[in-house]
């Protein structure tokens, strides 16, 4: 008998929220950040002053009450004209479709008066208001993802429209590979978990993801980083990180038993790509729960 046959059901939600590098400062007008990209989004208020940034060959002024965001691995320059004050934060989200829809929809600068900017105002400021504090305890932490999350369903609402299957084919494809690569990462930890060892059938493979869709390798790679920002293992890495994160606040699981169910061929190799994502030891990570200060 199913008892939960007339249920009415909510999703499931099984994404990681990253919020980093969030930082406020009063720079001299001599200021300026050389010339670099991030894998993840770049968000910059203006708090008073003026600000130039230039992404790739155009350049916007940034004037006191300006936004601007900038997506994951766009080249970008950024320096100061007067009395800047300004504040800053990157963040990153492993849902697919979402990634794609804040690409693809956002602009870079949004103006004072923009009813984004409008919009968004009363969240960033909350959030600056945070980084004059001492220490975060679990209270403050959720204030971050709250208003982050806002934050997202602003991003959301105001890139939301039909999508032309034409004009996307392309970004939809390089979507169903990262869906592929996320669901197949969640299952392998789980039959890991489950059974104690993986088959070859059973590891989430970039290779895998590409014939899923039926296009060549090399049209996969680049459609997939033209999309994301990120090469399609750059992403499978990220979500191995981001699953390792979760198993290692789990005592009951040891670094060995994490580094098998991710499907690294050994420990070391395991702890040198967690260390070159989150800049600490899985080790360190497990005594703390906590990513360094950015």
């Amino acid at each position: 008998m199913d008892f939960l046959k007339n249920a009415k059901k909510i999703p499931a939600l099984d994404w990681n929220l990253t919020f980093f590098g969030a930082h406020e400062q009063q720079v001299a007008d001599s200021w300026i950040v050389p010339f670099e990209k991030h894998y993840a989004f770049e968000c910059i208020y203006i708090l008073d002053g003026q600000e130039f940034a230039k992404i790739y060959d155009n350049i916007y002024t940034l004037k006191t009450g300006d936004f601007l965001i900038i997506p994951p691995e766009f080249l970008h320059q950024v320096w100061a004209d007067y009395n800047l004050k300004y504040f800053c934060f990157h963040f990153d989200i492993d849902d697919p479709t979402l990634k794609v829809q804040l690409i693809k929809g956002l602009n870079f600068h949004y103006p004072k008066k923009s009813s984004l900017t409008t919009n968004l105002k009363s969240h960033l400021l909350k959030l600056d208001a945070l980084a004059s504090l001492s220490s975060y305890d679990f209270d403050t932490k959720m204030i971050i993802q709250i208003e982050l999350s806002k934050i997202l369903q602003i991003f959301y609402q105001s890139t939301e429209s039909p999508q032309n299957s034409n004009a996307t084919t392309s970004t939809e494809y390089a979507r169903i590979m990262a869906d592929f690569l996320k669901e197949k990462m969640i299952n392998q930890v789980l039959s890991y978990i489950k059974n104690g060892h993986l088959s070859d059938t059973e590891l989430a493979t970039v290779s895998a993801s590409i014939q899923k869709v039926g296009i060549s390798s090399g049209y996969g790679f680049r459609i997939f980083k033209e999309t994301f920002g990120i090469s399609p293992r750059q992403y499978l890495s990220k979500l191995k990180i981001n699953e390792a994160k979760k198993l290692l606040v789990k005592p009951q699981y040891s670094i060995n038993d994490i580094s098998e169910a991710l499907g690294y061929t050994s420990v070391a190799n395991f702890s040198r790509q967690f260390k070159r994502w989150v800049k600490i030891s899985p080790s360190s990570f497990r005594k703390t729960g906590n990513i360094p200060k950015w």
